[in-house]
């Protein structure tokens, strides 16, 4: 560590460094619009990401690199624009067609986002799609619902590291690019999902979890191949949209049911979303109206074939591959895949 550095700084010029060589990646692969789309995305992410990160350190310590480090990333976008300015129009908002979905669900517990979101990831890949799906709770819900069981998921210790100015001491190990640490460590699902969770809680410590998570959110932030579509089920109610666990994401789903509980919790969590796109998803309703102010963009019925999967720890798309739970998420993956080309990144 640099003298006079604190270890939070040293960690947040680690962190600059390491993005940078993700955009300078990008920017040297970027052959055609869909690169030059994935730069800018990127950059745009990284942009967001970096504002906690202002707040946090001194500008008498880091304060002119962040600044350089923004300003790049500012130039990136940039150029990215003026690359994407030489295109025809049409043929770009195709190639943003193309541009894999980048989504964080988030809801009260007891909504269904867990069930959602498995199913959304095999709904995906059995389009053909590329799907990283990961789990970021300690209740290994996702990965029951994609088929998996229980078993313990998290990142072998060769994909983390300890480092002092990390949240919780850990962080992606060096060496280790986020695009590898998914070929490398997830775990293939039925129908080629690709997936990653945290560690159980098996100890009064925490350690497995507080290994993975940090480690895991730098993953899913620093993921930039365009071709890949990225979901992942948030823990349930605020507090990690409030710590910026969804900064990955183009698109967060907010999931509500048809309590009032829930649209509550909803109309937090709203706010913590930013600028970006937001989806109502009204889940498990049967003939209820929306919940003022909360126009559901895509609704998904109850089905009590699903409660019943749930219970018994089962896939439902493998258990009741006929309920309309899952053709209404195939009408929620079309949703998103069209407004994705009205989206600008």
């Amino acid at each position: 560590m640099t003298p006079d550095l604190t270890a939070r700084d040293d960690a947040i010029l680690e962190m600059m460094a390491r993005e940078t060589a993700v955009m300078d990646d990008l920017v040297l692969r970027a052959q055609d619009p869909l690169g030059w789309l994935a730069v800018r995305r990127q950059a745009r992410s990284f942009r967001q990401h970096l504002e906690p990160a202002l707040a946090v350190a001194s500008a008498a310590r880091v304060g002119a690199e962040i600044a350089a480090y923004d300003a790049s990333l500012a130039r990136c976008y940039e150029r990215s624009g003026a690359e994407l300015g030489e295109y025809d129009p049409g043929v770009v908002a195709t190639e943003r067609g193309h541009l894999g979905l980048r989504v964080a669900l988030i809801g009260k517990g007891g909504v269904g986002k867990t069930v959602l979101a498995s199913t959304l990831a095999r709904v995906l890949a059995r389009r053909g799609r590329t799907v990283f799906a990961a789990d970021l709770d300690t209740n290994p819900g996702l990965a029951i619902s994609l088929g998996l069981g229980t078993g313990d998921f998290a990142l072998p210790s060769a994909a983390v590291e300890e480092n002092a100015g990390s949240n919780y001491g850990w962080r992606l190990a060096a060496g280790v690019t986020a695009v590898e640490a998914v070929r490398r460590y997830a775990t293939i699902t039925a129908d080629g999902v690709h997936y990653l969770g945290l560690g159980k809680i098996g100890s009064a410590d925490k350690i497995d979890a507080k290994q993975s998570v940090v480690a895991l959110t730098q993953i899913l932030l620093r993921f930039g191949d365009p071709s890949w579509d990225v979901i992942a089920d948030l823990e349930a109610g605020p507090t990690t949209p409030f710590e910026g666990y969804h900064a990955f994401a183009d698109t967060v789903l907010v999931v509500v049911g048809p309590s009032w509980q829930s649209a509550l919790t909803a109309r937090r969590l709203l706010p913590m979303v930013g600028d970006r796109r937001t989806v109502i998803v009204a889940n498990r309703f049967r003939d209820e109206a929306d919940h003022p102010g909360l126009e559901a963009d895509v609704r998904i019925p109850f089905d009590a074939a699903v409660a019943e999967a749930e219970r018994h720890g089962s896939s439902p798309v493998d258990s009741c591959p006929d309920s309309p739970v899952i053709d209404a998420v195939g009408r929620l993956a079309d949703h998103l895949l069209t407004t994705s080309q009205e989206v600008k990144v």
